[in-house]
């Protein structure tokens, strides 16, 4: 049964509470669908016993090799983590199924507050990550009540793809922050502006080619000219001297830069 509650610590005047999930916005179900049923076709919907252990992933998972990449960007995110105060206010904005803040809440006594608008996701990372630290909010974050300056972190992890103005998105966070808190865009593709129309098209014929193509409207395609007026740093550059070292010695790493946009 659904439950009006406030929700002090987080600022808001009120929210529904659906199993356990903070209803801010009102639920979209059409694009929830199409997504879910593209990651079906994808493997990307993972069970409980699989999602709990992510990013390491199992034998028998279909994307293993990638998520062996982005495990290596969780624990290069987990050691910055450790040298700031504890206590932060952190937001995973567009969480998905919420594995990321799910394990750093094991290691950190923070705040953590993951918000998507996949309410099948957000029921399922609610239902393996037990943690007293976690929030699991529904929320559009461009028409939601959320108050202002108020988290020290906003995660965007593989999730930028998902929003059509990436200046907007940034400037609507922005003032989320409170003074010198941090953006951080991980395992995202940013591209040059002369390779964006090439990647839209990739885009298109792949969601073809997948019997989705209505999804292809739905993921966006980002130049690095879209974030050059912020104060950015970028923290991992696959490009770099550096990363090709660690590739050539090592073992392959993520392919996407990890950006730190300061307020």
């Amino acid at each position: 049964m659904d439950t009006k509650i406030e929700m002090d610590d987080f600022k808001l005047n009120s929210a529904v509470l659906q199993d356990g999930i903070y209803i801010l916005t009102e639920i979209d179900d059409i694009f929830e669908s199409v997504y879910l049923n593209v990651r079906d076709k994808e493997k990307r919907i993972y069970s409980d016993n699989e999602l709990i252990n992510l990013p390491l992933p199992s034998n028998n998972n279909s994307h293993k090799n990638e998520w062996n990449l982005r495990a290596k960007s969780y624990y290069r995110f987990k050691e910055y983590l450790r040298q700031k105060n504890e206590n932060l206010n952190i937001l995973d904005l567009g969480c998905g199924n919420g594995w990321f803040c799910g394990q750093l809440s094991n290691s950190f006594v923070h705040n953590f507050y993951c918000m998507d608008v996949n309410l099948t996701e957000l029921t399922q990372s609610r239902r393996v990550f037990k943690s007293s630290q976690i929030k699991f909010i529904y929320a559009d974050i461009f028409t939601s009540d959320i108050p202002k300056s108020f988290f020290d972190v906003i995660i965007i992890n593989a999730a930028v793809q998902y929003f059509p103005d990436l200046r907007k998105l940034v400037d609507q966070i922005l003032v989320l922050l409170r003074v010198n808190g941090e953006i951080h865009i991980i395992d995202s593709p940013f591209y040059s502006d002369r390779e964006v129309d090439n990647a839209r098209k990739r885009t298109v014929e792949y969601y073809r080619t997948m019997g989705f193509p209505e999804m292809a409207n739905n993921y966006f395609h980002h130049s690095w000219d879209e974030i050059s007026k912020y104060n950015f740093e970028i923290l991992y550059q696959p490009a770099s001297l550096t990363s090709k070292f660690r590739k050539l010695f090592f073992k392959e790493d993520s392919p996407f830069p990890w950006i730190k946009i300061i307020r």
